[in-house]
This record gives C-alpha cells, structure tokens and sequence, in this order.
C-alpha cells in the first residue's frame, strides 16, 4: 500500500511538473510569437537605452542617483534596488517600462497595438555592465520618486521681470515672488558692487542664471558640460563671475 501511495504521489509531482513546464514552454513561444510584443519590446528598450545615456553624461555612480534619474522619465518605473554604488557592491536596477506594440501587415495597415509593461534587469558594475531585456516583471509596486521641476518657458519671463526692475537686490527678489515658480525650483539672489545675481535650478543641469546691471538683464543657460560634478556650480555668485556667459577652457 505504502509503495502504491508513493507511486502515485510521486506521479502526481510528476504531472504537475510537467504541466508547469508547458505552460512556461507555451508561454515562452506565445510570446516569441508575438510581432506586437517583439515592437513593444524594441519601442520600451529604446527608452532604457535613453536612461543608460543619461546615466553616464551624468556621471552617476550611487545607486539612490540612478533611481531618482530613471525614475524622471513618465514611461519607466524602478521596481527594485540593490547595491550602493557602481565601483564598489556594484547596482542592480530592475525596470518597468511601457513598451508601445505594432503588428503591421503586409498591405501597411495596423494588425494589432497596444501598450505593455517590459521589464529590464540593469547590472551596473562593479566591473561591467550588463542588461537583461524582456524578464518577468517581480510583483513589487513601483519605488516612490518625486519628479523633478523644470524650469522650460522661464527665461523669457524671467528676462522681462529682471528688466523692469534694475540691479535692486530687494526689488529682484520680490519680481522673482510675482514670476510664481515651482516651490521646488532653488532660487538663490546676491549682490555685489553694484550688480545682481540669480541663479534658478530645477535640477543638476537644468539651471538658469541672470545678472541684472544697470544697462539691464543678462540671462545664461550653462551647458549640460558645465555643471557635470567637479566644475560650475548653480549659484548666484557664478552668475557675477567672469565664467558667466563663458564656455568651458
């Protein structure tokens, strides 16, 4: 009897075993099968190959950094991560993204579209850099990122308001209270002999300067280049340097 019950136990594991098997099998072809799925895959790995450029013009390394930069784009959502920084534990990022999926058939028109959730594996350091396209997508709920202000459409009213006021340190910062900015935008105001500074920054590289003088406002957009870590800071008191309005040496 013992014999016969571990028989069909064992059977029992067996089949389900194999159940299992071919269902990730027909899984696993279903969706080899799938042209829209294959587009939505290409359309969401262009995304990651986007954040992965942002990355390194932006000289990340930590891994609270690389989130909150991935985290910025509306179509990817970090899931999970692991690590501290690249050159030591090394960062392991697991990504959602919303792929954009086209069958297109022989005659041009549209077979099937929809939208899809790709999932991505980022391996970053500490020695080399990996990607896994297409994994399972784990259950967890997206990591909480606030969203980074922007300081588009700004210079022209910026511009305006410092030209009706002149070099008042007083009167500057009231017109930039009238302008109603994004709380979250860091503004910062100095005088000196005469003159005033701005600086307005929404992010590391989204930054605006002003010097306001006596013959009127001048307005300078460092370049992205410019405020990489080591070299120009967002700060009023650039804004009354000789680097202002200047290129890198």
């Amino acid at each position: 009897m013992l014999k016969g019950k571990r028989r069909g136990i064992l059977g029992g594991v067996a089949l389900l075993v194999v159940a299992l098997v071919g269902a990730g099998l027909w899984h696993y072809v279903h969706r080899q099968d799938d042209p829209t799925h294959d587009s939505a895959v290409t359309d969401a790995a262009q995304k990651v190959d986007r954040v992965q450029s942002r990355f390194e013009a932006d000289h990340l390394y930590q891994a609270d950094k690389y989130v909150h930069s991935a985290s910025q784009d509306p179509d990817v959502a970090v899931l999970t991560v692991t690590g501290e920084t690249h050159w030591q534990t090394g960062v392991t990022l697991v990504l959602r993204v919303t792929g954009h999926g086209v069958e297109i058939g022989a005659d041009g028109s549209t077979i099937d579209e929809r939208d899809e959730a790709i999932c991505f594996r980022l391996r970053l350091g500490p020695r080399d850099d990996r990607r896994d396209d297409d994994i399972e997508c784990p259950p967890d709920d997206p990591l909480q990122v606030a969203e980074d202000p922007s300081l588009d459409g700004v210079d022209d009213r910026l511009k305006s308001a410092l030209q009706a006021v002149g070099p008042d340190e007083a009167a500057v910062r009231a017109a930039l209270d009238d302008l109603k900015l994004d709380p979250a935008i860091v503004t910062e105001v100095t005088a000196q002999d005469g003159r005033v500074g701005v600086a307005l920054r929404a992010a590391q590289y989204d930054c605006l300067l002003a010097r306001v003088t006596g013959n009127g406002a001048e307005l300078w957009r460092p370049a992205h280049t410019q405020l990489a870590p080591g070299e120009l800071s967002c700060a009023a008191r650039v804004a009354l340097s000789s680097n202002f309005g200047k290129g890198l040496r």
